[in-house]
């Protein structure tokens, strides 16, 4: 197994960083530059910022040999997205000849499968990239942009960290061996190691998982920082974040500690910056309101949903932070390890249309859209299947035979950039968000029933549905007093909504929602596993290697989660 450094990737980050035009013109690749230099040129600075940016949509962070090793499942911040999603039970693949998730979506082996290192990995790549920036400004004696500059590292920290936590925190599966493993190994509360930008190669040699009270004040005190620095910044484009996208983080963040605390009251006692989950609540709420109110932010509109040029890889109106693919050295050699060549249906060159390994939405979720939801879209309907001429209901840049070809339930949501279906060098130029305004209104609908009341979320559901999404206001939902089946009646939406967003797999670690594929009529079988209800699916407890051990001797990995469950287990 490779071992690889979490300290320091300075060179990866510049790297990033000279390709995309705006940095090479302030700075040669040449040019090496002293920390005193970097200190003092606010050009340079945003050099290194640029190197954040270009960072998140990176390929081969592991730095194979890419004539004779694949990455294939190391294509940045998007394949993180994708690895959450094929976790849950809404994004099946039609056929998994050429799938390279097999072993994670079937639950048989999550230790050394490429995601879990390469995750990992990731990561902390991007947080010394992140920590790079963050150390060369001392903010008492920074000029004004340098600061800004500063508040959008910070912003990206946040970000890095608040996944991480999330996703290798161990929550409870409901399987007795792992849970007992993680309880007599004191492992129920750790997070990840936290490195900034004062940690020393020593230090990371020592560097314990944070528990999570460590890990969520450090979260929340980066995102204060950034909200001061960030308090007058107009950006030039969505790839940096704004004070809106702030608050945005801090409603992500209150949220997942309002549950936390909902669940283990006793935890409350550990981080005095929260009296009551209710508070928590109250906060996210708070910012959710405050992050579209800053922004001026709308709901993304069917017009630009449905764009067979522009869904899903431009910014708009609903929008509040995103990454980019803007030049070709973007674009790796191997075209289809990347989001566009594994999610988009419509591309020749891409994974569906080449090998058959098309996603699409699991049929359960699709038959809970009502008629008028123009959501559906999105998503060809198996009455419409193998149909030429059915092409004409979608909006879509495939003739009527190559339309034919696509299988019931395969999503046309993610387009390539200008609908280009035949040269990837322009139908990969494109974008994907990482926030959108939408995300804060299902944080306020869910904040609305737990803290007003159900009918109350009830109300501000069907408002949310019938005024952005339904075109003939025919959203209805069966009521029920019950604040659970408010909850599953509001995820059923939220899941559509963010559809291969990598959001839905925070929900459903954050509230212990069970996986249930075996309702779905297009799993493969190798596939259909369902999780305990009422815990965590064992494989959203990501893996931290043993080899980490031999360079931080302080990590206690999770419990091995592989095989623990099976297809004929019957949860």
């Amino acid at each position: 197994m490779k071992k690889t450094t979490i300290y320091k990737t300075a060179g990866a980050c510049m790297t990033a960083a000279l390709m995309l035009s705006s940095c090479i013109d302030e700075m040669q690749p040449t040019d090496v530059l002293s920390s005193d230099q970097v200190s003092s040129l606010p050009a340079s600075q945003k050099g290194l910022l640029n190197g954040i940016t270009g960072y998140m949509v990176t390929y081969n962070s592991w730095g194979v040999d890419e004539s004779t090793e694949y990455y294939a499942n190391d294509w940045g911040y998007p394949c993180q997205m994708h690895f959450r999603d094929v976790q849950l039970a809404d994004m099946p693949v039609y056929d998994a000849t050429y799938s390279y998730w097999y072993a994670v979506e079937s639950g048989e082996q999550t230790r050394y499968t490429p995601p879990p290192y390469f995750t990992y990995n990731y990561y902390y790549k991007l947080i010394a990239c992140i920590n790079d920036l963050i150390g060369v400004i001392d903010p008492e004696t920074a000029s004004e942009t340098s600061k800004q500059y500063l508040g959008c590292a910070l912003t990206y920290r946040a970000l890095a960290y608040l996944d991480m936590a999330r996703m290798f925190e161990y929550k409870k599966t409901g399987i007795a061996s792992l849970d007992d493993y993680a309880e007599s190994n004191d492992i129920y509360g750790l997070t990840v190691p936290i490195v900034t930008e004062t940690t020393t190669l020593d230090d990371t040699k020592h560097n314990p998982r944070a528990p999570f009270e460590t890990m969520y004040r450090f979260i929340l005190s980066d995102l204060d920082k950034a909200e001061k620095y960030l308090a007058d910044f107009s950006r030039e484009d969505k790839t940096l974040p704004d004070l809106s996208v702030v608050y945005g983080m801090k409603a992500r963040t209150w949220m997942e500690l309002a549950s936390r605390f909902e669940q283990k009251p006793e935890d409350l006692a550990k981080m005095e910056e929260a009296v009551s989950a209710n508070e928590c609540y109250k906060k996210a709420q708070e910012y959710a309101i405050r992050a579209i109110a800053t922004g001026g932010y709308t709901p993304t509109s069917k017009e630009l949903w449905l764009n067979k040029t522009t869904g899903f890889n431009t910014p708009d109106k609903g929008w509040m932070w995103c990454m980019s693919v803007s030049q070709k050295e973007q674009v790796p050699a191997q075209y289809y390890y990347t989001f566009i060549g594994t999610v988009s249906s419509e591309p020749e060159w891409g994974m569906g249309r080449g090998y058959k390994a098309f996603r699409c939405i699991s049929s359960s979720l699709y038959s809970k859209m009502c008629d008028g939801d123009w959501r559906k879209g999105a998503w060809v309907s198996p009455d419409d299947a193998g149909k030429p001429s059915a092409a004409i209901k979608y909006e879509t840049s495939l003739k009527e035979d190559d339309f034919a070809t696509l299988p019931a339930y395969v999503n046309l949501k993610f387009r390539p950039a200008g609908g280009n279906t035949t040269d990837y060098y322009v139908g990969l130029l494109g974008d994907l968000p990482l926030m959108r305004m939408e995300e804060m209104e299902f944080i306020d609908i869910e904040c609305t029933a737990r803290l007003r009341g159900v009918s109350a979320g009830y109300t501000a559901l069907t408002n949310f549905m019938n005024n952005y999404r339904c075109d003939d206001g025919s959203y209805d939902p069966l009521v029920s007093s019950s604040l659970s089946d408010f909850l599953n009646e509001m995820m059923v939406q939220k899941r559509v909504e963010f559809w291969g967003e990598g959001i839905i797999y925070f929900d459903y670690k954050r509230m212990n929602l069970q996986v249930r594929r075996k309702d779905n009529t297009n799993y493969q079988d190798a596939f259909m596993i369902n999780s305990v209800p009422g815990y965590t699916a064992p494989w959203m407890n990501y893996f931290i290697l043993e080899s980490e051990q031999e360079l931080n001797t302080s990590i206690v990995p999770n419990p091995d989660t592989s095989g623990a469950i099976k297809t004929s287990d019957n949860y």
